[in-house]
């Protein structure tokens, strides 16, 4: 019988999906437009909104639980190489200083549903070896802090650009909204 680790695949993905109360257009605008990503979600950012479109995102910088440094990647640069009005976007991005692991392209898909939108948010190819873990964790956090921000500000408005959230906080929040 093989062993657990001789059997651990070679790549993973992260892939972190909500249903959000906002038409599918509302959700592509605030995933291309600097002017909206900058509302919600970033410092900073600069964006051509057509494929092979240039990027650039600026993370604020921010703090988690405790005190400890929230999800953020920083300054990043790249293309919009995917790009479907209202149903996709996907971002590939140039290599950060000493993250040679970390895949190039996030995708995010937008599929309308019931009373708004349904978001899948998708980066694949982390490698799955133990020394890969916290870049893994690190991007996972950072994305789920993204789409959990996404939700929060289509949904109610608000915004919380300084501080680490997640999907069941804006859950909890949005629910107390709707009583």
């Amino acid at each position: 019988m093989p062993s657990a680790e001789k059997t651990r695949l070679s790549t993973r993905d992260i892939r972190l999906a909500a249903t959000i109360r906002a038409r599918p257009e509302l959700v592509y605008r605030s995933l291309t437009s600097a002017r909206e990503l900058t509302r919600w979600w970033l410092q900073g950012a600069e964006t051509d909104a057509r494929n092979a479109g240039r990027l650039r995102m600026i993370w604020p910088r921010s703090s988690g639980k405790a005190g400890a440094p929230a999800p953020g990647f920083g300054e990043r640069e790249g293309v919009f190489v995917d790009l479907e009005p209202a149903r996709k976007v996907a971002w590939l991005w140039k290599p950060a200083r000493g993250e040679k692991a970390a895949p190039a392209l996030t995708s995010i898909f937008v599929l309308p549903a019931k009373g708004g939108s349904e978001v899948t948010w998708l980066q694949s190819g982390f490698p799955s070896s133990a020394k890969a873990d916290p870049l893994y964790a690190r991007y996972a956090r950072g994305w789920e802090d993204g789409l959990a921000k996404l939700k929060l500000y289509l949904e109610t408005g608000r915004t919380c650009k300084l501080e680490s959230i997640d999907l069941e906080a804006v859950r909890i929040l949005t629910a107390r909204k709707r009583k």
